[in-house]
């Protein structure tokens, strides 16, 4: 495997807890770094979110509750699947679609973050109650 552009989980304070915890902590960025370094830390906190999100709210309730049942699910080497799910890789649109055909719209709201994420998860928890 060659070299990543960048590593997501690099940005979190404490690396391992990326994917782990619901809400972590990022490294602060210096004052006037380029956009690429602030895209990177979003695209980061992105994944860090469907990374949770599957691995905490998807996998334990599901058909794949390890890691190797939902990489042969998805079609895709448990190898590359860990690093993703673990911050170590960076992941892929591809990805994203592989998923998204796997857990559906449930994966929309892992996009979300903060207070839009708790408002639109309250919302859906009133409709099922219906």
């Amino acid at each position: 495997m060659s070299n990543p552009r960048y590593v997501p989980r690099q940005f979190a304070v404490t690396p391992r807890q990326f994917g782990q915890m619901e809400n972590i902590d990022w490294v602060a960025l210096e004052p006037g770094c380029d956009a690429r370094v602030r895209a990177r830390r979003s695209a980061a906190k992105t994944q860090h979110q469907i990374s949770y999100g599957v691995q905490n709210l998807y996998m334990p309730h599901s058909d794949q509750p390890k890691i190797t049942l939902l990489a042969e699910a998805l079609g895709v080497p448990y190898d590359r699947l860990h690093k993703v799910l673990s911050g170590r890789v960076v992941m892929q649109l591809e990805d994203i679609g592989r998923l998204r055909e796997l857990v559906g719209a449930q994966l929309d709201v892992w996009f979300l973050r903060g207070e839009l994420r708790r408002t639109v998860t309250a919302t859906q928890a009133q409709f099922a109650r219906r």
